[in-house]
């Protein structure tokens, strides 16, 4: 299990990955630097998921956070991140069809940015309140919002797993990209689906609140997700601002 914390100004972080309790390789990847919070849910046989989501979070992580248009430098640098992964699969081809998803938040003074591709997901707790502020990029997602299948329906559906957005393919890619504003005694959380698929967004707000600590929330998470089965490697990180 990995797991780490830290301090940065007046923002704490806490972070844990797990293999889970079916999986051989944690395809997971996790990472901080500065206000700068990235995790990646890699994909692809052979060790390839674990690849191509730690070649993401690295280059993601070296991110110019200062530049004044932030989206377009994330974006580029998103781009760059997937011909990187291109790039891989071409010279190693038992990577080949390798990919990942990435969540990205930069925490400024007032406000946050959120930038996802896939069904990795960023929640904010305030006072009580669980807000999920990403939309998974996956076929059970858009069946949900179009009204096809319930909420319900969605959790046993045979393409659960079926991502509409990825990095690790051709072409351009566009996250989808959000600001909100914040206020102290906020608490994010970014996650991969091995935690959201075995807890309800009103369990992860509930554990998100009561912790004392980022890493003893992170830990938590991780903990009882394992203990209802764990049937994906599982990863978190929590910040508190």
């Amino acid at each position: 299990m990995l797991k780490g914390s830290s301090e940065v100004g007046k923002l704490k972080v806490g972070m844990a990955s797990h293999i889970g309790q079916v999986r051989a390789v944690n395809e997971d990847s996790i990472g901080w630097k500065g206000t700068l919070l990235v995790l990646a849910d890699g994909m692809g046989g052979h060790q390839a998921g674990e690849v191509a989501s730690a070649l993401v979070v690295e280059k993601m992580l070296a991110l110019d956070t200062t530049v004044p248009d932030f989206k377009t430098a994330l974006t580029s640098t998103l781009n760059l991140a997937n011909q990187a992964l291109l790039n891989y699969a071409n010279e190693h081809r038992e990577c080949k069809g390798m990919g990942t998803t990435v969540v990205v938040v930069q925490v400024e003074a007032d406000q946050i940015k959120v930038a996802h591709i896939g069904d990795s997901r960023a929640y904010l707790w305030r006072a009580g309140q669980c807000i999920q502020l990403t939309c998974d990029h996956s076929l059970v997602a858009e069946l949900v919002r179009s009204g096809g299948i319930t909420e319900e329906e969605a959790k046993n559906h045979p393409q659960r797993n079926v991502l509409t957005r990825a990095l690790g393919t051709a072409g351009p890619v566009e996250p989808e990209y959000r600001e909100f504003p914040v206020k102290a005694g906020d608490r994010l959380l970014l996650c991969s689906d091995g935690l959201t698929v075995m807890l309800s967004n009103t369990e992860i707000g509930e554990i998100l609140g009561a912790g004392a600590t980022p890493q003893e929330v992170a830990d938590r998470l991780v903990a009882v997700a394992n203990d209802r089965g764990g049937i994906d490697n599982i990863s978190a990180i929590v910040a508190f601002l």
